[in-house]
């Protein structure tokens, strides 16, 4: 890392950005969409209108979206201009507005329920887990925070919190699925994506019964899905009870372990009988609260500009700790 070339030219980074999208069959509106950005602004990057994109968190989401490597992101983000060459981006670690946290460095506090996570899968097989919390109050962020984290590319000094010993869950292989996207909704198109994470192979036709056994077969090293809005998920049509019922057998063979998130108690949601018995896999049930108040001083002490104790105070009341909020505070302070 200490002896990068940083001498790239934007027409690097246009042809990498051309050959992503081609190698995922992207177009620019699908890409814009998934980015929240316009169409316009990737046709512009593809192309080169824009001779630098001006914000740093876009490009890390588009490289993150096009599921590049650590590699690859690193050049990816340099050919941005977007690298400083020091081991850190060229953006403050917040705040972030409206957005899941994607990137590690960007992740504060969750030192608790990062110990109960360290608990959980310390050990031959991890256990699964359920992450209760309020809306917003940042499940999804701690789902892509236990993705990335063995991978990451930056971190501040302090991270990663809540692991002794800088443990990382560097043998584990993880798999991302939110069920607000309606892809996930689809059978099939769910089975291939999961496999896709994985870097299995991804048959043409993909069955149950064929996604069972590449899991069984392939699957040799620890393996988390990350689920994120079980409440959606248990609603699709095409999501059954066989469905669920070969993840718990996926589960109780140690080939799987899962982490999701629920705004309530799994046996509250509708329809209930859905998720049996794939409910028993799960013994632990872990709750995402505010922040405490030490972790939401930290948050703020990574701010760009610094805030007077005063003010200090006054976020930490308004906010009640919550980091939503928080971020938001922050921001209105910074403008």
């Amino acid at each position: 890392m200490k002896n990068i070339d940083l001498r790239i030219t934007m027409t690097d980074f246009t042809e990498l950005l051309n050959s992503y999208m081609k190698k995922l069959r992207l177009t620019d509106e699908a890409l814009a969409e998934q980015m929240q950005v316009s169409k316009m602004t990737v046709y512009n990057w593809r192309t080169g209108k824009v001779q630098q994109p001006a914000s740093c968190k876009k490009v890390l989401k588009c490289a993150e979206l096009l599921e590049l490597n650590m590699k690859e992101r690193l050049e990816f983000i340099k050919a941005a201009g977007h690298f400083s060459g020091k081991d850190e981006p060229l953006s403050d670690p917040m705040p972030v507005i409206g957005l899941p946290i994607i990137q590690p460095y960007q992740f504060f506090g969750r030192e608790k329920i990062l110990q109960q996570i360290y608990l959980a899968w310390n050990k031959p097989v991890p256990e699964s887990l359920i992450i209760l919390g309020p809306k917003r109050s940042g499940k999804t962020s701690l789902l892509h925070y236990l993705k990335q984290i063995n991978q990451a590319i930056y971190l501040r000094p302090e991270q990663p919190q809540g692991w002794p010993d800088n443990w990382l869950p560097q043998h584990f292989q993880f798999a991302f699925v939110d069920f607000q996207d309606a892809n996930m909704s689809q059978l099939e198109s769910l089975l291939k994506d999961v496999l896709r994470q994985l870097n299995l192979t991804v048959p043409e036709n993909c069955p149950l019964a064929d996604f069972s056994n590449i899991i069984k077969q392939k699957c040799n090293k620890p393996t988390v899905i990350l689920i994120d809005n079980l409440k959606q998920g248990l609603s699709a049509p095409n999501l059954d009870e066989t469905f669920w019922q070969t993840l718990c057998a996926l589960g109780s063979c140690g080939k799987l372990s899962f982490v999701v998130t629920s705004l309530e108690q799994p046996e509250k949601l509708e329809p209930a009988e859905k998720l049996f018995p794939f409910m028993n896999l799960f013994g632990h049930i872990l709750n995402l609260g505010q922040f405490t108040e030490s972790e939401a001083r930290e948050l703020m002490a990574a701010s760009p500009k610094p805030f007077t104790e005063e003010e200090i105070q006054a976020l930490l009341k308004e906010s009640e700790c919550w980091p939503e909020p928080l971020q938001k505070l922050c921001h209105q302070r910074l403008l």
